[in-house]
């Protein structure tokens, strides 16, 4: 009896499906089979390569500019901002600023509502006045009489001077004179007595017969002679001396009458004592009337408030129709700043200050602006060092140029200070110098082996490092994956095993 027909096609199905399954099992194992071997195939090909698995470069040139970085916050400089606050208390009458607006310097602020203070300068402008119109009243009945009183002092020590040196001038006359009389006194008294003896001689000699009569005549002559002489001159001398004491007398009275004259003069001002007094006292009211008035200006002049300089308003503490009460600190109305006279205070590590001299570029950066950067140049270093976190850091302030008044106070910004640049130097990424023993090598690729040369650094940035000596522009170099991991290459002072990896632009080398 013949099975069902149903039943045999479902038997064939079931055979199809399991040859196909079979077909498919063999197919992926002959895949991977396959794969297996190229692996295998490529492995030993690249264990053939001496460059595989390496990250090689050449070495070529460029420009090396070493910074140092530190934080800071952008501050205005000195007298670049300004907190203007008000001297009296009062209420806010007018406010003429906002934040952010741009004031010049004498700009109004704001004003004060303070009645009573104008009340006060308008009495104390009428007072001075008054003080003056009294003033004008005492000094109008004295100027008349102190020019006639002034002008008869003038005349009178006038002539009191004028008499005085006509009597110095008489008595130094009198005195050449009278002793130009008593030398001629003097010379006719010498005279006479040579006279005499020379006679008594001509006696003597007459007695004894020597000479003539004539002769002894002659020496008398002579000797009559010198005596009418000497007698002439004592009589000169003596009306000299009468001459000279009458005129001196004479000067004398003049000096007396004109000191009385000056005398009386003088005496003419005590009736305007009394009176220039009053002056006085009307003039010391007037001048106390003008402080006051003085006082009450400066009060009047502190209810409007001014900026002292020209730039943008920062900050705001008080609004129109608020009262400020000053006390012994004036309070704080707006504070202006001068946008376009900022700095940043950065804080250098100490053991990078040596390295930081005023003048130097720098470059600032601040978050508001990833992708601006600001130049200034180092300004001021501070001589203390600030203890922060347990690190010396100094404060450095570095002038900022700040275009278009970008930059904002109390930003936080980022120094980069240069230090150094060369320019067109022979330059390797920093990862391909390595480090065996104490020296530096980079490995060079030459032809199918890697040699390692020892080289002389110079300085480095964040990306290359120059190289004095030991490898040229155009040499290929590896930059990772040499010697190959678990192994060791000999170095300058013998095997080492710590060659992989590369340097950072903080590891030490010569001129750094």
């Amino acid at each position: 009896m013949e099975a069902p027909r149903s039943d045999v096609d479902a038997a064939a199905v079931r055979q199809k499906k399991n040859q196909k399954r079979r077909i498919i099992n063999v197919v992926a194992v002959a895949v991977v089979i396959v794969l297996i071997g190229a692996f295998v195939l490529i492995r030993r090909s690249n264990n053939q390569n001496p460059l595989s698995g390496m990250v090689t470069a050449q070495v070529g040139r460029a420009t090396i500019v070493q910074k140092i970085s530190a934080t800071g916050s952008v501050t205005a400089q000195t007298g670049a901002q300004v907190n203007i606050g008000s001297q009296i208390s009062g209420r806010i009458k007018s406010l003429y600023a906002d934040v952010g607006s741009h004031v010049k310097a004498g700009q109004v602020i704001a004003v004060l509502d303070l009645p009573d203070v104008k009340a006060q300068l308008d009495q104390s402008v009428a007072a001075l006045n008054s003080a003056e119109l009294a003033a004008d009243q005492q000094e109008s009945g004295v100027g008349l009489q102190q020019t006639t009183t002034r002008s008869d002092i003038s005349k009178a020590r006038a002539s009191l001077d004028s008499a005085q040196a006509t009597y110095n001038q008489d008595a130094k006359t009198a005195h050449l004179q009278v002793q130009t009389a008593r030398a001629a006194v003097n010379q006719a008294t010498a005279s006479y007595q040579n006279a005499v003896t020379f006679l008594n001689r001509e006696k003597q000699l007459l007695a004894k017969g020597y000479i003539a009569a004539q002769d002894v005549d002659n020496a008398q002559t002579q000797a009559n002679v010198a005596a009418a002489q000497l007698d002439s001159a004592r009589q000169n001398l003596l009306l000299t001396q009468a001459r000279t004491v009458t005129a001196l007398q004479t000067d004398r009275a003049s000096m007396a009458n004109a000191q009385a004259v000056l005398a009386a003069a003088r005496a003419g001002t005590a009736q305007n004592i009394i009176k220039l007094q009053q002056v006085a006292a009307a003039r010391s009211a007037v001048h106390q009337a003008q402080a006051n008035v003085q006082y009450w200006q400066d009060q009047y002049k502190k209810t409007i408030i001014r900026t002292p300089i020209s730039g943008t308003v920062i900050s705001l503490s008080a609004q129109q129709g608020e009262t400020v009460a000053a006390g012994f600190a004036a309070p704080t109305l707006v504070t202006v700043t001068d946008l376009n006279r900022l700095q940043v205070d950065a804080y250098v590590d100490e053991t990078d200050i040596g390295n930081v001299h005023i003048g130097q570029p720098a470059i600032v950066t601040v978050d508001a602006y990833p992708n601006m950067v600001f130049h200034g140049h180092v300004d001021k270093i501070a001589a203390g060092g600030t203890l922060q976190q347990n690190v010396v850091t100094y404060d450095t302030t570095v002038a900022l140029d700040n275009p278009r008044a970008l930059l904002k106070p109390s930003m936080t910004a980022t120094v980069n200070i240069v230090v150094r640049e060369h320019r067109n130097v022979v330059a390797v990424p920093i990862e391909a110098v390595k480090y065996i023993g104490q020296a530096q090598v980079v490995y060079v690729v030459q032809g199918d082996k890697i040699a390692s040369h020892t080289v002389a650094t110079g300085i480095s940035d964040d990306t290359n490092t120059e190289i004095l000596s030991g490898v040229r522009s155009g040499d290929t170099i590896v930059l990772a994956g040499y010697p190959p991991s678990g192994t060791s290459r000999p170095g300058l002072f013998g095997p080492s095993g710590g060659g992989r990896g590369g340097g950072s632009s903080s590891s030490p080398s010569p001129g750094r």
